[in-house]
């Protein structure tokens, strides 16, 4: 009953927790094939979690030198979780408070690496995974447009969400693969 109440809270407890982060200029011509860690976000549903998974594998000739730590809510495997160097942390609903940000013990395992990208897939705003994105401390942290994006993620893609996932997972893949 109180959801978008507690929603609303958190979101201004994440920007006051994040008012002095001040980003700088980073260069955006490798930033994706050129990380060495990169973090991802799947999407919180796992037929959505699947699709962009798949569109992001598709890509792993040229993703091979990465270590992936791929954080997702789902207890069965995806396509990302086979890569040579990946780690798959699992969210479960203790992991996320009240206010729909994460705890600090799910913080604690996922921010213990230090990371050059953070990406959300999540095609809707979900507070607790922009907010572990933000806090991963990754100079490039990207997201899907939305009106409160600007706080967590400094490179945004700009996609029609009309389309089928499928669709859309395809073409943010593509343009990943392009930096």
């Amino acid at each position: 009953m109180f959801e978008n109440a507690f929603r609303y809270l958190g979101l201004g407890v994440a920007r006051f927790q994040f008012r002095s982060d001040v980003d700088t200029v980073q260069p955006l011509t490798t930033f994706f094939t050129g990380a060495r860690s990169v973090l991802i976000m799947l999407p919180a549903g796992y037929e959505e979690a699947i699709v962009a998974g798949d569109a992001i594998h598709a890509f792993r000739n040229r993703l091979i030198h990465l270590n992936l730590t791929v954080v997702h809510t789902s207890t069965r495997a995806t396509s990302l979780s086979d890569f040579p160097h990946s780690e798959v942390i699992r969210i479960g609903p203790t992991d996320v408070n009240r206010l729909y940000l994460p705890t600090k013990e799910l913080l604690q395992r996922i921010i213990r690496r230090d990371y050059d990208a953070a990406v959300d897939l999540n095609l809707d705003f979900v507070l607790h995974t922009a907010y572990i994105c933000k806090a991963s401390r990754a100079k490039v942290r990207v997201g899907f447009v939305h009106p409160w994006s600007d706080t967590f993620f400094n490179v945004q893609f700009n996609l029609d969400k009309g389309r089928t996932p499928q669709v859309v997972y395809e073409k943010f893949a593509a343009c990943l693969a392009m930096f």
